[in-house]
């Protein structure tokens, strides 16, 4: 299997197991053609790998086994013997578990007609800080929104894999990770919203006249100031983000601990 190296040079935790890796396994910093990336770092890493390398449709999907070196590491393998893992996992010898969960396309027109297009594999938010007020307009495709004027905080939009981030911490519910679902909750707003729902094309625009709204496309690894006039439409889109892991029970252990804690 050929592997590509993804990592943070200022992260100085790193430095030593990065020496270690070019020293021992020096081609994957070269590798030009992967079948899998290598992500050192902890969950925010692994969002910065896919923002990099995973938003081009036009490239077959390609997994990301993560080396955990953050806090939390729960989208990370957590191992000490690295020389037999990276060995095996270059000489096929250890071929790792792929969990695929799905993504969503965000594309925010602006009022000069301009676009911008992301994608997101844990959730898409709007709103800003605790005292702001804004207001939106939201339709969706299927008509479970239409035209519902909302008004407060914010609005999270969450896959199966965000719906155990700010989605769980927000009061929505955790979704199976295989699941073609989405989950849509109401931050402080005139209105409750806590909706489980199939992906849609959903439309959402900004009506705010006090405050400038952002939308955090999977947390502050993309933040976009929006303007009154601008919609943020979200799709669904079928290619998958692909986790490779170890011992996937590991994540699910993981994750169900982390429900657990929050009920």
């Amino acid at each position: 299997m050929k592997i590509k190296a993804v990592f943070n040079k200022k992260d100085e935790r790193q430095h030593l197991y990065i020496k270690y890796l070019k020293r021992t396994f020096p081609e994957i910093f070269d590798e030009k053609n992967p079948d899998m990336y290598y992500v050192i770092g902890g969950d925010g890493s692994m969002h910065n790998a896919h923002k990099k390398y995973g938003m081009d449709s036009a490239v077959k999907s390609i997994p990301f086994f993560g080396k955990g070196f953050g806090t939390l590491n729960f989208i990370m393998n957590n191992y000490d013997n690295d020389f037999e893992v990276l060995d095996g996992l270059l000489h096929d010898t250890i071929v790792p578990e792929i969990v695929e969960t799905s993504k969503i396309e965000v594309i925010i027109e602006k009022t000069n007609g301009k676009i911008i297009q992301k994608r997101a594999i844990n959730d898409v938010i709007i709103g800003n800080n605790v005292m702001d007020w804004h207001e939106f307009v939201i339709n969706s495709e299927k008509k479970s929104f239409n035209n519902l004027t909302l008004k407060g905080m914010g609005i999270c939009l969450s896959t199966p894999l965000g719906s155990t981030a700010f989605n769980l911490n927000n009061g929505g519910n955790v979704l199976p990770l295989d699941s073609n679902l989405w989950n849509i909750t109401d931050i402080v707003c005139n209105h409750n919203v806590s909706d489980i729902m199939t992906p849609q094309e959903v439309d959402i625009t900004i009506n705010s006249n006090r405050h400038r709204p952002t939308v955090y496309i999977d947390g502050a690894t993309t933040a976009i100031k929006l303007e009154k006039g601008y919609k943020v439409k979200v799709r669904n889109i079928e290619d998958k983000f692909k986790l490779a892991f170890l011992d996937p029970e590991q994540f699910y252990s993981k994750r169900m601990k982390l429900i657990q804690k929050k009920r």
